[in-house]
């Protein structure tokens, strides 16, 4: 089963102010169960963050799901969402994530190429055990930023921020 909750994680640090995403729940009948739960972070300087919460397992029953939801969690990141401004980064917390298989690594290959689509930055954060090692196995840490904690993935999504705030207009992004 898979199910999409919209309620602020706990790995959220206390300074930053959390709003939730107001979706109802969406859910997969078959296999192992995961669930998706969006929270935007404010990040200074009028910037935010989709912080995505993973919690479960990933696998061939429920992969196919995941790749599409995070796509569109993606796609209102980047035009904002709920009144919200755009986005500057997706942050996907794995904290609580238990066991990804080939599908899994599939699926956050793809929001990493869709975020990219967008302009945005997208970062893992938080794997720890089995879910860790597949990640390195597989190289994905070459690829895709990978965070110890969802708050230090958004402290570099804050100083990317700020090293583009910064930058001359026109300058190109980097």
């Amino acid at each position: 089963m898979t199910a999409f909750e919209s309620s602020p994680p706990s790995s959220v640090p206390r300074e930053t102010r959390a709003i939730p995403d107001t979706a109802a729940d969406d859910r997969v009948r078959a296999g192992a169960q995961v669930s998706l739960r969006r929270t935007d972070v404010e990040c200074g300087a009028g910037s935010t963050a989709m912080l995505l919460a993973l919690a479960g397992e990933i696998d061939a029953s429920n992969s196919d799901w995941l790749a599409v939801r995070l796509s569109t969690m993606i796609t209102s990141a980047s035009a904002g969402h709920a009144g919200a401004a755009p986005s500057s980064g997706v942050v996907i917390d794995l904290t609580r994530l238990r066991f990804c298989d080939a599908g899994g690594i599939t699926a956050l290959v793809k929001a990493f190429k869709h975020a990219r689509d967008q302009r945005l930055a997208l970062s893992l954060a938080g794997a720890a055990g089995r879910v860790d090692r597949v990640l390195r196995i597989t190289g994905i840490d070459d690829v895709i930023a990978l965070h110890p904690e969802p708050a230090d993935a958004l402290a570099a999504l804050r100083r990317r921020d700020d090293r583009t705030a910064q930058r001359p207009e026109g300058a190109p992004d980097g």
